[in-house]
């Protein structure tokens, strides 16, 4: 089966490359705000379902939108805009249980076809100023919701996880196999 992923993120564009040997990548040129008075979860569906929209309308093959979203209760972390967005971020985080909530939405053209959002709770260990400063030195956090990567240099901070360890890297995959089984 031939897919186009509606996502920049190369984290993506790895896992589902597990699921789908012929897979290309086209990112939606979307705004990314978000809506006053949304859930997380909302948020993460529209913004997956505008991505996969945005593409499906230019394309006749079936495309696939996800986004992931890390809140702390109703906050929503996404992508640090500066080392010290990122410093703030975990700070917050340390020490605490935070949801990361990825939505999917597939699409054939121009119609939705099936959506999903996962939850996956994940436990930080706490943190000291150094871990943060050093963590946040290494630059990985800046291009990731809530400003960490579990699959990288931040797995040392992660004492718990409940849910799909997929979600949390970016493509909850069980949820998007089922997808495409469904259809």
């Amino acid at each position: 089966m031939s897919l186009i992923l509606a996502s920049g993120s190369p984290r993506r564009r790895e896992l589902i490359q597990l699921l789908f040997r012929d897979v290309k990548v086209q990112p939606a040129a979307i705004s990314e705000r978000v809506g006053k008075y949304q859930t997380p979860g909302e948020y993460a569906l529209s913004m997956a379902s505008q991505k996969a929209q945005w593409v499906s309308q230019r394309s006749s093959q079936p495309v696939l939108g996800a986004d992931t979203v890390v809140c702390l209760g109703a906050r929503i972390y996404g992508k640090p805009a500066t080392p010290a967005d990122n410093i703030a971020m975990l700070r917050k985080l340390s020490g605490k249980w935070h949801a990361v909530i990825t939505a999917i939405s597939l699409w054939e053209k121009g119609v939705v076809v099936a959506e999903d959002v996962v939850t996956t709770k994940v436990l930080f260990a706490h943190l000291s100023d150094q871990d943060i400063e050093e963590y946040v030195r290494s630059g990985e956090g800046l291009d990731k919701a809530g400003g960490y990567g579990i699959q990288g240099l931040a797995g040392k901070f992660i004492a718990g996880i409940d849910g799909c360890y997929y979600n949390v890297v970016g493509l909850p995959l069980v949820a998007v196999a089922r997808l495409f089984a469904a259809k």
